[in-house]
């Protein structure tokens, strides 16, 4: 059986990645680590990408009772970076699965 290229299946995990997120798409996306691999039985390419997400960005307050108020701690800007792997079936270039990557 043939199968797709890495950067077809780079494409493909990046189009659906855009589709999935169309309502806060992406930011800052970047290619973080491709694998070819096989599960189930399968072979697969898995696609990880890093992005920003706006919805992920919010400002931390200290409470009225806080040890953070009696320091006269500033409210602060927090921004979470994401990381995704998304599975491309190798032999079809469908779309398999998503998953969230943890990064220690």
């Amino acid at each position: 059986m043939s199968q797709i290229t890495l950067k077809d299946a780079v494409a493909r995990a990046k189009s659906h990645l855009f589709d999935l997120y169309a309502d806060d798409s992406p930011d800052q996306l970047a290619l973080e680590e491709i694998e070819h691999v096989d599960e189930g039985g399968k072979s697969q390419w898995a696609v990880t990408f890093g992005f920003k997400r706006k919805r992920d960005i919010s400002v931390v307050q200290p409470n009225n009772n806080s040890v953070l108020d009696l320091m006269r701690v500033q409210p602060k800007e927090i921004e979470h970076r994401v990381y995704k792997t998304i599975l491309i079936d190798a032999g079809t270039g469908d779309f398999v699965k998503m998953d969230m990557r943890r990064v220690s």
